[in-house]
């Protein structure tokens, strides 16, 4: 099966390709940053599915698709779940949010290739899984001064972009790291790790206290050391679930 990746953002495409490449069933025919570039590549490359972001400067998803006569099948792929209606409106075979889990897109696949999961062997499910699940590192390589620390995992109660440094922030201090959020995101347990905004990872299990912030949907989290986070009103519903509020 050939797909196509269409993201205006590369660390998300970067992942999704990550995952899109353990599995030997799948080709990645090509990459688009845009709507325009998606159109041009969808008529050319004549993908089997596409991965489709939505919120794209310029053209977004939806206009996307219209431009294109005889599309292939469509998987979206978003940080918001608002659109899942209308997704679902112009047949989109499913509808992913970000950060994208092995799971959700081991049935993104399997629909694709069947239509139907009636139809798929019992076994085939899990072994799209296994193939997908990242192997995450149990240490992280980042600075302190002069001096390069090997942070483990367990110890991260936070990741946080501060203009354009990063920081793996644990109960010893803050460590700086020379790669961006979602790359740190794309490396951990979605298990373990929540997107709360776009500038800001959590592990979940250091969340002491959620409550909510202000009047415009937006929550906060207080960590077990004390230190409290924003978490963006389009975040706050996915994180009730992902402690299972």
């Amino acid at each position: 099966m050939r797909v196509l990746i269409v993201d205006d953002e590369q660390p998300a495409r970067m992942a999704l390709r990550r995952l899109l490449s353990a599995v030997p069933e799948v080709e990645i025919a090509g990459e688009a940053a845009n709507g325009t570039d998606a159109i041009e590549a969808m008529e050319s490359l004549r993908p089997d599915a596409v991965f489709l972001d939505i919120e794209m400067p310029g053209l977004n998803g939806f206009d996307t698709l219209a431009e294109v006569s005889g599309p292939p099948a469509v998987v979206f792929v978003t940080a918001y779940n608002q659109y899942a209606v209308r997704a679902f409106e112009v047949n989109a075979v499913d509808y992913l949010l970000k950060p994208v889990e092995p799971g959700a897109l081991a049935r993104a696949i399997l629909r694709i290739q069947n239509r139907s999961l009636r139809a798929v062997p019992a076994n085939l499910l899990e072994e799209l899984r296994s193939a997908l699940q990242p192997k995450a590192p149990t240490r992280l390589a980042a600075r302190r001064g002069k001096k390069v620390v090997l942070v483990s995992r367990r110890d991260i109660l936070y990741v946080q972009a501060e203009e354009r440094l990063v920081f793996l922030c644990t109960a010893g201090g803050r460590f700086l790291t020379n790669k961006t959020v979602s790359e740190v995101e794309a490396l951990l347990p979605a298990t373990e790790f929540f997107r709360v905004s776009r500038s800001t990872l959590v592990q979940l299990e250091a969340v002491a206290e959620m409550f909510p912030w202000m009047t415009s949907g937006a929550w906060r989290v207080r960590l077990s050391d004390g230190t409290e986070l924003d978490v963006s009103r389009e975040r706050a519903p996915l994180l009730r679930e992902a402690v299972g509020l």
